[in-house]
């Protein structure tokens, strides 16, 4: 492969820009919308009698999981918000660098439950879904433009930090949310990030906790020209860390309640699924997640040279840990969902196809320690060298997850009857 080529994509993009009733026009959804299985859908074979109620229990146990897993993002999110506020009340390398590992912790948190988000899609309905998207976009969009918050290289008087027009507020940050474009976000974890490492291409140089110190004063120059203390930049951006985190946070309980509400509906419906359907239920949404988190969103257009929209945490240089927790969401799925009976979702795949303990797994691992080492390694693009290496581990990265895709997509082509 040739350091010119530029893969072109002939996978159809699960991906749709749709708007949302319940949140502003301006907020664009740019999440999957994958199908959503019918109930009795005659193509779909039931599996063997002995797995039916396993298959059931082992639903209901990935349920709990979700719910679980929303905990712990509601409770990351609460230490965020109050290491935010310890950090503004006495700004310092050390107390940011606590804030910063909370934000690293809740990430990684949020990160965990984008499978879920998948299996969502598939079992809520359509106004649920929209709303679902909506509230994922002003959450964790990526990329962001982060001259559109605050002050960039070569640009210092730029962002909504330094345009005193733009009043802070969390009603004014959503309307000017995408109101430009999809990446010019002013709201989500991404947004934090930027306020909380700046730009730190070389990851050694991040934002001083000086940019967050209080000014309690105004020099004569700015009295003089009616500027007001709110105004200043310091103290906007104080405002801008504390009203994104306060958004955040209302915006997660809004998802999680959403998701409680579609969930208690699809419990008391869960008898008219047969067990071959929950299957392909559960295998879509690990499929989907595999195919636009990491190989649409990331990988085909990091291929493509397109470095800047391809990575998802540049500024805290943490992709890694949250490609990480999303594999680790299909781990726990496959692995810790048991059922009364003693069966795990791994062990009635396995007993579906004598390929997939060994295959399946291989190409696991091995896909967890490749993407681990691209994101954590992934050098400056404009170095010929750096990007000729990286472009050998992209594409054996895409291998193994496309290996993974195509052995569960395998299993479930298998539950459905010829035509």
């Amino acid at each position: 492969m040739t350091p010119g080529f530029r893969l072109v994509l002939a996978v159809p993009l699960l991906a749709v820009t749709v708007f949302s009733a319940c949140g502003s026009e301006n907020e664009p959804l740019d999440q999957p919308s994958p199908p959503a299985i019918a109930v009795n859908n005659p193509r779909i074979a039931s599996v063997d009698l002995i797995l039916i109620e396993p298959i059931h229990d082992v639903l209901r146990a990935y349920l709990q999981q979700i719910e679980t897993d929303y905990d712990a993002v509601a409770d990351n999110l609460d230490s965020l918000r109050s290491e935010i506020l310890a950090f503004l009340e006495e700004p310092s390398t050390t107390s940011m660098n606590n804030v910063r590992s909370a934000w690293l912790l809740s990430h990684s948190a949020y990160e965990l439950t984008t499978l879920h988000r998948y299996f969502a899609v598939l079992i809520l309905n359509e106004a649920e879904i929209l709303s679902l998207f909506s509230l994922q976009y002003r959450m964790n969009h990526w990329p962001i433009l982060p001259g559109y918050i605050d002050y960039v290289a070569g640009f210092i008087d730029t962002g909504i930090v330094q345009d005193i027009t733009v009043a802070l507020n969390i009603p004014t940050l959503q309307e000017q949310h995408g109101i430009f474009g999809l990446s010019e976000v002013s709201l989500g974890f991404h947004v934090i990030e930027f306020l909380l490492w700046g730009e730190n291409p070389d990851q050694i140089t991040p934002r001083s906790a000086a940019d967050y110190r209080p000014v309690t004063r105004l020099t004569p120059a700015q009295a003089e020209s009616g500027l007001e203390l709110d105004l200043l930049s310091n103290n906007r951006r104080r405002q801008l860390l504390l009203l994104n985190t306060q958004s955040l946070i209302d915006d997660f309980y809004t998802s999680q309640a959403l998701w409680l509400a579609g969930r208690d509906r699809f419990v008391n419906t869960l008898s008219g699924y047969g067990s071959g359907e929950l299957l392909v239920l559960l295998i879509e949404a690990m499929t989907g997640m595999l195919t636009e988190e990491m190989l649409v969103r990331s990988l085909y257009p990091l291929l493509n040279g397109e470095y800047i929209d391809s990575i998802q945490s540049p500024f805290s240089h943490s992709t890694q840990n949250a490609v990480s927790a999303q594999l680790t969401s299909i781990e726990q799925l496959l692995l810790d969902t048991d059922s009364t009976q003693g069966l795990s979702l791994d062990s009635i795949l396995i007993s579906l196809s004598s390929d997939f303990e060994e295959l399946f797994y291989q190409n696991f691992d091995a896909s967890k320690e490749c993407l681990v080492l691209l994101y954590s390694t992934l050098g400056n693009p404009e170095d010929t060298r750096d990007s000729l290496q990286a472009e050998f581990e992209i594409v054996e990265c895409i291998n193994l997850l496309t290996n993974m895709i195509d052995y569960l997509e395998q299993i479930k082509i298998g539950l459905y009857d010829p035509v």
